[in-house]
């Protein structure tokens, strides 16, 4: 699947030099100590003058005194007030821009003061999930992904790496709905279609419904594409999943079996064995699919190809197994 964002690079570059001098005003405005009242010396000259040592008189002055450190905390509460519905409208000026805003406590990244609120692009967020997943932390993966969706709604239709994070917590309806939106964008790529149709027969189980039935309802209702995917492996795939062409079948098997000869035909084989063995999970074959997803796991690309998060979950898939 290729990986497309939302966010706008420029518009984020542009504005992040703005909201650095904003935000450094912000914490410096929060964070620094009350400055100590200043008088000249002819204004505390005059105090002096005035000063005797009844004790009315100091306890009038220190009265005085009070209520003049009364008004500079209400004035310090205004300006806290202040700089908060700064940082609201910039977060919601940032938000605009496709940039994601979120706690440093949500991040490894350390903050200078705890805290500190931190922006992130949305690139980098996705970056750091899809880094989860491939470390086998999938419930962390798919919380980050939802995070993104909360303060990027425009970002979901993006996020295919979320619906295979959903798939494998075990949640297929929403891993469904991910995948029949992601469609919307990426209308020419065949595993999108393929993953929607997967997500839906492990639905299908859910509800124990028969294999049979589930299988005809999921190539009924099968993700229509508007073009054509240009991976020749991906024509195999789309035939045998939306009508179980077992020609189809026949040649991803030879796929799988060609040597690896150039980048290509590695990648070729890799797909084509782990797609067979997904296929065999969802028609219920639990050892046919767990040879042909070690068998992915086997292949040159399988084992080398960095950069390719189908590789990440051809090995999350085999560890489960």
């Amino acid at each position: 699947m290729t990986t497309t964002m939302v966010s706008s690079s420029a518009a984020s570059a542009s504005f992040t030099n703005a909201t650095k001098t904003s935000s450094s005003c912000f914490s410096s405005r929060c964070l620094s100590r009350r400055r100590p009242r200043r008088f000249s010396r002819r204004r505390r000259s005059r105090k002096c003058e005035k000063t005797t040592t009844n004790a009315s008189t100091t306890q009038k002055s220190s009265s005085s005194s009070s209520e003049k450190d009364d008004d500079d905390d209400s004035n310090e509460k205004a300006t806290a007030s202040t700089g908060a519905a700064t940082t609201t409208s910039r977060r919601t000026a940032l938000l605009s821009l496709g940039v994601v805003v979120v706690s440093s406590s949500t991040t490894n990244i350390e903050a200078a003061n705890a805290g500190e609120m931190m922006v992130i692009d949305s690139r980098t967020f996705v970056s750091r999930a899809m880094q989860k997943f491939e470390r086998n932390d999938v419930e962390g993966a798919t919380m980050d992904f939802d995070m993104l969706i909360e303060k990027s709604p425009g970002s979901k239709p993006y996020l295919w790496q979320r619906g295979i994070a959903l798939y494998y917590v075990d949640e297929f309806r929403e891993a469904e709905k991910q995948f029949r939106e992601d469609v919307r964008v990426n209308p020419n790529d065949t595993e999108e279609a393929a993953w929607a149709f997967l997500s839906q027969m492990r639905k299908g189980g859910e509800d124990d419904a028969s294999s049979s039935s589930s299988l005809k309802k999921a190539r009924g209702e099968f993700v229509e594409l508007a073009g054509r995917d240009s991976r020749k492996v991906m024509g195999s795939v789309l035939r045998l999943y939306k009508t179980g062409d077992e020609e189809a079948k026949k040649t991803l098997e030879s796929l799988s079996k060609k040597p690896a000869d150039s980048t290509q035909s590695a990648s070729d084989a890799f797909y084509a064995s782990l797609y067979l063995g997904l296929y065999s999970e969802a028609l219920g074959n639990a050892e046919e699919a767990k040879y042909w997803v070690k068998k992915a796991n086997g292949t040159p690309y399988g084992q080398r190809a960095s950069g390719d998060f189908m590789t990440s979950v051809a090995k999350n898939d085999g560890r489960k197994r």
